[in-house]
């Protein structure tokens, strides 16, 4: 299960490093045309949009797997532990309708914006907005690791790989 999530994990780190060295490449370009060249090329602005858009909605399930989205910590001092442990389970539920309402409206959207051309590029906005959709996957397949780690640890059986610490992929 490790070996699966750890791959995973990497392909979608890989991503996101190749989107982000493209958009620093794209932004180099259009500032040396813009002030070297006097010429602006009109699809530079829309194309490192949809490298930020991709990067930043695909790096957010990388920040699932390893537990270092934003949360309040504060509250693991002041409530009792079976609180925390219910608040926790929540969190993954929540994170799991969160998901689905990605991928269900994403899609939704996206179709919606068939019709509609980025100017700049020359495709469909839908390009742009499918980062939604597959973004939702990723949180999803992301977030499912972490269920099924909180759910072999209540259960008191963790596989092989996986160490129980304070934060990161314990499950907990």
């Amino acid at each position: 299960m490790k070996k699966f999530y750890d791959t995973v994990y990497w392909l979608f780190m890989s991503f996101c490093k190749i989107v982000f060295i493209a958009s620093i490449c794209i932004t180099s370009f259009v500032v040396f045309c813009r002030y070297i060249l006097h010429i602006t090329p009109r699809w530079g602005e829309q194309a490192i949009l949809l490298c930020m858009v991709y990067m930043a909605l695909i790096s957010a399930s990388l920040a699932v797997r390893t537990d270092t989205h934003i949360r309040v910590m504060l509250i693991d001092f002041i409530l009792p532990k079976p609180v925390i442990g219910f608040l926790k389970a929540m969190s993954h539920v929540c994170i799991f309708a969160f998901s689905l309402f990605m991928i269900i409206y994403g899609l939704q959207f996206t179709n919606l914006m068939q019709s509609s051309i980025m100017s700049g590029l020359g495709c469909k906005q839908s390009v742009l907005y499918a980062s939604v959709p597959i973004a939702g996957i990723c949180m999803l397949l992301m977030q499912s690791e972490r269920f099924i780690l909180y759910l072999l640890h209540m259960m008191g059986k963790t596989p092989s790989g996986y160490e129980i610490t304070g934060g990161g992929s314990d499950g907990q």
